[in-house]
């Protein structure tokens, strides 16, 4: 049985060792993303406002 636990214990590094290399590509990419949706947040604010329009009772 010792063997046994020898495979699981190697088997279980190898697979920790996949999962981190995922992580750290998934955290790669979602730090890329955030610099690319910043400048399609501040488009709407550049737009030109529309012009003010007086109460209906401050006809001039």
């Amino acid at each position: 049985m010792a063997a046994a636990k020898k495979q699981t214990k190697a088997d279980l590094e190898t697979k920790i060792a996949e999962l981190e290399a995922k992580l750290n590509q998934l955290s790669t990419q979602l730090e890329s993303k955030p610099a690319e949706v910043k400048p399609a947040e501040t488009k709407p604010a550049e737009t030109a406002k529309p012009k003010p329009t007086l109460p209906k009772g401050s006809e001039v």
